[in-house]
């Protein structure tokens, strides 16, 4: 036998024992062992709490473990009564009151009561911090003489900070670097930016207001602090025109269209379940009889059923850019209101960005944000996915987008409220920052920030405010009263 043959049967020998594997299997191995390295994954809520835990706790400081054992508890629901008849109505809060829900909107009635003339008296212009005091404009000639900043990319600035024309600068000279970033250091930077607060100094005008009215036909429910109850499914009553069958699904808390539309059309619900938060920017808006009303971020549709419960014979414009959430909002209109609140709504799908002209007297800019509730909690939608980082550091841009867009379409004397469903800084009072810096050093727009505050004492039975916000006022989530976040800022057009 050559040595040839005989390296070659030890060879498969070797290879065909026990003590080796075969290629394969070997790459298998390696395979499951990379397959068990990343069977735990972060799931998109615990990567939005990591985010939260880094940002928000040093915002919020001792209040912030109250705020996250909230957002991850039950939410608290307040029902909003359907005036859509008598009958309805009645029957409704007959069905609240035995469960032991309270009107919380009437207890805000009865306290601003006592609140309107002392409040229509203190009527002054200021500013929201009283060391602000010297930055306030109370004239036009100094915002006349303010040139438009230098666009960004057109100057560089050396490391003494002095600005050097590019013109005039050899792309051989030499400029010192102080430290040279990685990709996700920038990153960090960026969402260290965009999830603080720097306050600056510019000129703010700051109007206190009436107290707006509250009508009697808005009604809503909802339990004493401690108790976080859910509400049964609302009840529902007959009623002749086609507009389909609604019910809540108590466990959810989601509006359900039940069967086909057009088989089950004569009935309709005695309430809507909601965060009674989110009627915080309706009742700011102040929406009076005639005004033309621009709800530029309508779906779902909840501020917009809180509109309809107002006497208003102007026109209401529920626009939104997503095809799929008008068609719930037009479910959750047809399924909640009359003839004739359905005739008041215009239904419009369109790019928010895109609606400047000035025709309207009121303006909700309730804006994409991170929705810090349903990041915490549902993977499913979740902003906070690795995959759309991206996506979400535009929010702020956006945000600011839409607000721009929505003071444009306000015509002057006319207000814009604008609200997110977050605690983010950057997204609240930063938007609102930068906005007003916007208007003020690139615009002849006048605008004027609307002293909130009165929201503190009409709802302090029913909501925790933050007491820091420079521009409006945010309700906290807390155990004993689990509603919002919600940030609500009211701005009035002068010109």
């Amino acid at each position: 036998m050559s040595r040839t043959t005989i390296c070659n049967s030890q060879l498969y020998k070797l290879l065909t024992s026990n003590k080796f594997i075969s290629f394969q299997q070997m790459c298998h191995r390696r395979s499951k062992k990379k397959m068990a390295f990343q069977s735990n994954p972060k799931s998109n809520t615990q990567h939005a709490l990591n985010h939260f835990d880094m940002y928000y706790s040093n915002y919020y400081k001792e209040l912030w473990p109250s705020i996250r054992i909230s957002l991850l508890s039950q939410q608290k629901y307040c029902a909003l009564v359907n005036h859509c008849d008598e009958g309805t109505t009645f029957k409704a809060e007959s069905i609240l009151s035995d469960l032991g829900a309270e009107d919380f909107i009437q207890t805000a009635v009865d306290m601003s009561t006592d609140l309107k003339t002392a409040h229509s008296q203190s009527i002054e212009t200021g500013s929201l911090h009283t060391e602000k005091n010297k930055f306030i404009v109370s004239d036009d000639s100094h915002k006349d003489n303010i040139q438009p900043s230098h666009r960004s990319d057109s100057i560089v600035f050396s490391s003494n900070n002095d600005p050097i024309d590019e013109k005039n600068t050899s792309l051989y000279d030499f400029m010192p670097t102080n430290k040279v970033y990685t990709q996700r250091e920038f990153l960090h930077q960026e969402l260290a930016r965009q999830n603080t607060f720097e306050d600056t100094d510019f000129p703010v005008n700051v109007i206190t207001e009436d107290i707006p009215r509250i009508p009697d036909t808005l009604k809503a429910y909802c339990y004493k602090r401690g108790n976080i109850d859910l509400f049964p499914e609302p009840s529902i009553s007959r009623r002749n025109s086609k507009l389909g069958y609604y019910m809540m699904d108590a466990a959810s808390m989601l509006p359900v269209i039940a069967l086909d539309v057009n088989l089950c059309h004569i009935y309709i619900s005695g309430y809507y379940m909601m965060d009674a938060a989110s009627m915080l920017p309706v009742i700011a808006l102040d929406v009076q009889d005639n005004d033309n009303v621009l709800d530029m971020c309508s779906a779902p549709g909840g501020k917009m059923l809180t509109m309809l419960q107002y006497p208003h014979s102007g026109t209401l414009l529920c626009n939104d850019s997503s095809k799929s959430r008008l068609q719930r909002l037009t479910r959750t209109l047809h399924s909640y209101g009359n003839q004739n609140m359905i005739d008041k709504v215009t239904v419009n799908q369109d790019d928010g960005g895109t609606l400047n002209e000035p025709s309207y007297e009121k303006v909700l800019v309730d804006v994409p944000c991170t929705n810090d509730r349903h990041s915490t909690l549902e993977d499913d939608n979740n902003i906070f996915k690795p995959g759309r980082m991206k996506e979400r550091l535009q929010i702020p841009a956006l945000q600011k987008h839409l607000l721009l867009s929505g003071i444009m379409s306000c015509v002057p004397g006319g207000s814009v409220v604008y609200s997110t469903c977050s605690l983010s800084p950057g997204q609240n009072d930063g938007v609102i920052q930068a906005t007003l810096e916007h208007l003020w050093k690139e615009t002849n727009i006048d605008i004027s920030v609307v002293d909130l505050s009165y929201m503190q004492t009409l709802f302090k039975d029913t909501f925790n405010f933050y007491p820091s916000c420079r521009f409006g006022q945010l309700v906290l989530p807390n155990l004993r009263a689990n509603f919002g976040p919600m940030f609500i800022c009211k701005l009035h057009r002068t010109k």
